[in-house]
């Protein structure tokens, strides 16, 4: 008998298994983890470069010490460590380190004239401005941003050599300006703006991770920028930004324009060309992924070129060279964003192994690529669209790719076989139709957490929209570049190509707008913390990397969903509070007061900027989810002007409100605002309720008693029929006033006045009303001003700090909370960092 014949040769691995062993066998794996690490230690904790630096070379030299040895952990031990040191200190020169005359040094809080000289270092967007928005106080032109190379800066009659780089805002359109091109701008230095609120994201921060501290700002002309010298030619990237010019100029003069600006963002990667109304859809309905470009993109590009050089008798090494190249061009002329480089780097590797005849190892692939973006620069790698990139990829290659891999029964393969073949056809398609529906519902589950975290939204529908929208995109990508080509031959043929694509982004408005109109298609969440994402996410990897055991990942999968069930428990519960709050949101020239009361319960005295609508996405609901608030209670609006309230619908979309409260006079100013707000109260069925002075209200411990006005009049303009209300708290009193002025002001100034601990400046601190006889008849303790930064380089005077009481602007102070408790009062700042206390005996 042979011993051999009968010894069952191995089964070959499981594809589940290849891709646990290829995953932790990558040797650039740990390499990647370990930067990264780096990077996050530096970024939080802000470790020195020295430190960084030494920490990386003792683990290099105690790595080849322990390489002699005979334990074998030890050495990738020692080595990690230097990685991680390398990534700290990396993390540190580019994101910390700046030259001693960085022209970030001359900007202050105040904007300063200045002239400067520089090269264009990224390439001019406009940002298109809404036009006839009934909510806006007034229409904004459109502006020009890009980034400025600073070489020299203008200081009395001398010119001074400078470095670094600005961020350039310019009113109006810059025109025929490119990457390279030496210019000279008049304008204002300032430097780059924190958040003026909790919640509110932080815009210095954002340019500081691409090496910027400080704005050029140009107002109301182009004319402050001047071209010195044509430098696009010299540069590939100049000659790249010019040819996505004439492609963004020529897809908008072949298509309608519903769809010029899709089809712009979608070959071109250039969104400026699309509303503000358009991108929220695509937000709203948890498909943006399908515009920006991305990994997508690249693969289809490359796909359809590969096949098509390989049809027409290409080579396929020259092919890989050629695909290699087109990708890595295409993407640095949609602006070189990390998904983008994310696909163009792993490509790239495909194309050198089939130019080697080597294999390649995904994880490797996958690590080289996030190395290479931690490169380029490592603030890239806290980068939201960066996370969700790397993050979707490592879903569709490790979560569900091993679906998809399983040997076929050969029964049921016979039997498909037998069928005929119009059977077969459907049978394939609705496979894979299921198969693209299981893998969108896969990585949208893996997604969610960190969308929800970051944007705060919750898209169940992209589901369903998903894989629609990628087919349609797809096919518009494709035609959309073979109309580009054939434009670039000869200008009518390109029309044959621009049918498919206007149709195919028809079908996606379609979806979209349909989308959008689905009940509960989404919906908004408080804030998430930052330390329940990081279990999230680590048990994630956790269940993508271990062994494909059945039963462990059912575990660990009850796992995550319990996780989950315990952060959305969380969100949904609040901690009962001791105090009352009242919080002056720095809303710029405008107003919104929240009221936070010791029973829970949330109120709101204006919701309203003359920056336009966009005040409650900027400031005001990224404050009440940073509270964790979901409803707001009641609404007071003080009066009928814009700046007061054209925030209110946008907040009606996100919270649940209660009741809004308003004046009688409110209804009757008959403007487009004031129709389009009472039209979304009606369409959300949120009751209106009138008050008038004399009415007392109450919400638990918090009294609150309408001061002004009366059922009728005064006479005059809606800021003399400012809703006053003078609410009182554990023997502390707020006065919130509106835009009070005139005889509305007077007839207030004849009643008997009440003890005013906290005064709100009347119409944003105008010396108009806040006169010395409103300081005498107030006494306030303190007084808080909602308003925006002075026009001139000279605040004026106001009457309150000589008769003792302390001014706060939300300029520059920022947001200013107040603390009510039994045992006094706090105020404090959110921007200067300051805090007071009025002391019961005080207050009296």
């Amino acid at each position: 008998m042979d011993l051999q014949a009968n010894v069952t040769a191995p089964a070959p691995p499981a594809t589940g298994m290849r891709l646990w062993v290829s995953i932790w066998s990558a040797p650039l794996v740990p390499v990647a983890l370990a930067f990264t690490a780096g990077i996050v230690l530096d970024r939080y904790l802000g470790i020195p470069i020295l430190f960084g630096l030494v920490t990386a070379i003792a683990g290099l030299v105690a790595w080849l010490v322990a390489a002699m040895g005979r334990r074998s952990s030890l050495p990738v031990l020692y080595l990690a460590i230097a990685v991680v040191g390398l990534g700290a200190a990396y993390h540190h020169w580019r994101h910390d380190v700046y030259a001693a005359d960085d022209i970030g040094a001359l900007a202050t809080s105040e904007q300063l004239p200045a002239q400067i000289r520089g090269f264009i270092d990224e390439e001019p967007a406009i940002a298109w401005q809404p036009r006839q928005d009934p909510l806006r106080s007034f229409e904004r032109s459109d502006s020009t941003r890009a980034v400025l190379c600073v070489s020299q800066v203008r200081q009395e009659d001398d010119w001074q050599r400078v470095s670094g780089r600005a961020q350039l805002v310019v009113e109006g359109h810059l025109q025929e300006l490119h990457v390279g091109d030496e210019v000279e701008v008049v304008g204002r230095l300032v430097a780059a703006q924190g958040p003026a609120n909790p919640g509110e994201s932080d815009y210095a921060a954002f340019l500081k991770d691409q090496g910027i501290q400080a704005e050029i700002v140009v107002r109301k002309t182009p004319d402050g920028v001047t071209r010195l010298a044509r430098g696009w030619p010299r540069s590939l990237m100049g000659w790249l930004m010019v040819i996505r010019a004439w492609g963004q100029r020529t897809l908008v003069e072949a298509l309608s324009p519903e769809q010029s600006g899709v089809a712009v963002a979608l070959l071109l990667g250039e969104g400026s060309t699309m509303t503000n109304d358009d991108w929220d859809q695509y937000i709203r309905t948890g498909v943006i992924h399908v515009l920006a470009i991305s990994g997508q993109h690249l693969v289809v590009l490359a796909a359809v070129l590969w096949w098509t050089l390989r049809l027409a008798g290409v080579r396929r090494s020259r092919g890989a060279i050629f695909v290699a190249l087109f990708l890595l061009a295409y993407a640095l002329m949609t602006g070189g964003r990390p998904p983008v480089m994310r696909s163009a780097v792993m490509v790239c590797v495909s194309c050198l192994a089939l130019l080697l005849r080597r294999q390649t190892m995904l994880a490797n692939s996958f690590a080289l690529a996030w190395l290479a973006v931690a490169f380029l620069n490592p603030a890239d790698v806290c980068n939201t669209g960066c996370q969700l990139s790397f993050l979707s990829v490592a879903v569709l290659y490790w979560g569900t790719s091993r679906w998809f891999h399983a040997q076929a029964d050969p029964l049921e393969r016979l039997i498909e076989e037998s069928q005929p073949l119009w059977q077969r056809i459907l049978r394939r398609l609705g496979r894979l139709v299921v198969e693209g529906y299981a893998v969108t519902l896969a990585i949208w589950l893996a997604l969610a957490p960190l969308v929800a975290a970051r944007y705060h939204m919750v898209s169940p529908v992209g589901i369903f929209l998903g894989p629609r929208l990628v087919l349609l995109t797809s096919i518009a990508l494709v035609t959309g570049f073979l109309q580009l080509l054939a434009a670039s031959l000869w200008q009518p043929l390109a029309h044959l190509f621009a049918l498919p694509t206007q149709w195919s982004l028809s079908g996606c408005q379609i979806l979209v707008q349909a989308g959008d109109r689905v009940p509960l298609g989404h919906w908004y969440l408080s804030d998430i913390p930052d330390w329940w994402l990081w279990v999230f996410y680590s048990a994630l990897l956790f269940v993508l990397t271990i062994r494909p055991d059945p039963q462990r990942r059912r575990w660990a999968a009850g796992a995550c969903l319990i996780w989950v069930g315990l952060g959305l428990l969380a969100g949904a519960a609040r901690m009962p509070a001791d105090e009352f709050r009242c919080t002056f949101l720095a809303v710029g020239h405008g107003g919104c007061t929240v009221l936070e009361t010791p029973d829970g319960r949330t109120l709101l005295y204006d919701a309203g900027s003359l920056t336009g609508p966009e005040v409650t996405r900027r400031q005001i609901a990224p404050f009440l989810w940073r509270r964790g608030i979901r409803r707001i209670d009641e609404i007071f609006l003080s009066h009928a002007d814009l700046d007061h309230f054209n925030g209110l619908p946008a907040l009606l979309e996100r919270f649940a409100v209660g009741q809004v409260t308003c004046t009688p006079t409110f209804a009757d100013k008959s403007t487009p605002g004031v129709r389009v707000t009472l039209a979304a109260l009606e369409r959300m069925a949120v009751p209106v309720r009138i008050v008038r002075a004399g009415d007392h209200l109450t919400a638990g411990e918090v009294e609150v008693e309408v001061l002004h006005p009366p059922a009728a009049g005064p006479a005059g303009n809606e800021n003399a029929r400012s809703l006053v209300l003078l609410v009182r708290h554990a023997g502390h009193s707020i006065l919130l006033t509106g835009d009070l002025e005139g005889p509305g002001l007077e007839r207030v100034l004849a009643r008997a006045a009440p003890p005013v601990d906290v005064l709100m400046a009347p119409h944003h601190g105008s010396r108009l009303t806040n006169k010395p006889e409103l300081a005498a008849w107030a006494k306030p303790k303190v007084v808080v001003s909602c308003e925006g930064a002075p026009r001139g380089r000279v605040r004026p005077e106001e009457p309150y700090s000589p008769r003792g009481g302390l001014f706060l602007g939300t300029w520059p102070h920022g947001a200013v909370t107040l603390h009510s408790q039994h045992r006094g009062l706090i105020v404090e700042t959110f921007q200067s960092g300051q805090r007071f206390v009025v002391r019961r005996e005080e207050a009296k």
